[in-house]
């Protein structure tokens, strides 16, 4: 049986300690199988980064990265991102500011995307600046991150909401007044939201593969859950 859990998790455990040549294949007849599942695509292609096999890594990451809309592969994603241009001056960080666009429109809104936002953040606090319009036009940048990462019901709203505020009174704490008390009802609905949501995430398994169905207990209940969830969601 193909769609056996159990021998697909343990072949995947045991392709671990192969070399990349012989895992390969193992990789590509699980992928068959089960494409949608993030956690082995994620595990294919970190084979291809320690090897620092760019090339392959970048082919893998084109085949799963928007049919998977997974949190942990697309930071697994980014971090390959930003290890390939480290090197590369400014026009690596553009290449991973281009990245971080792209992986936030993506997934920007998932429930787990809070840390992607503060790494994001993290990352455009760190980019040099050599005149004052470019500090000006960053802090631009920056404003308008937060004031998107804030709409997001996320574990991390709060601490973004925190961060937000302390960078607001940071630049201007005459125009940090005005513009946290626009923002602030946006904030508390979206943390409203994520204390709603949460009710309903907590009781799916993300990393369940999908196979056809079996009809066993916790199919049914995880098909209840995911219809709570997207009734939630309408």
């Amino acid at each position: 049986d193909i769609y056996n859990v159990e021998a697909a998790e343990i072949l995947a455990h045991e392709t671990l300690n192969l070399p990349i040549g012989e895992a390969a294949p193992i990789y590509e007849k699980l992928l068959a199988t089960f494409p949608t599942a993030a956690k082995y695509w994620k595990q294919y292609v970190e084979s291809y980064i320690v090897t620092n096999d760019e090339e392959t890594a970048k082919q893998i990451f084109s085949r799963c990265l928007l049919t998977c809309p997974h949190i942990n592969l697309w930071r697994c994603y980014i971090n390959f991102i930003k290890k390939v241009n480290s090197k590369r001056g400014s026009e690596g960080l553009e290449e991973t500011k281009k990245a971080f666009d792209f992986m936030l429109n993506y997934v920007g809104n998932d429930v787990a995307s809070g840390p992607v936002w503060m790494e994001y953040i993290a990352f455009l606090k760190s980019m040099p600046v050599m005149t004052p319009q470019e500090e000006s036009h960053r802090m631009t940048t920056i404003r308008k991150v937060y004031q998107k990462a804030i709409l997001v019901p996320t574990s991390h709203v709060e601490q973004l909401w925190k961060d937000y505020d302390n960078f607001e009174n940071s630049v201007s704490r005459t125009l940090a007044k005005g513009l946290l008390s626009e923002y602030q009802p946006k904030f508390n609905s979206a943390k409203a939201v994520y204390r709603e949501r949460k009710k309903y995430i907590d009781d799916i398994d993300w990393g369940m593969l999908a196979t056809p169905s079996t009809g066993s207990y916790k199919e049914e209940q995880q098909c209840l859950a995911w219809k709570r969830l997207l009734t939630f969601e309408k």
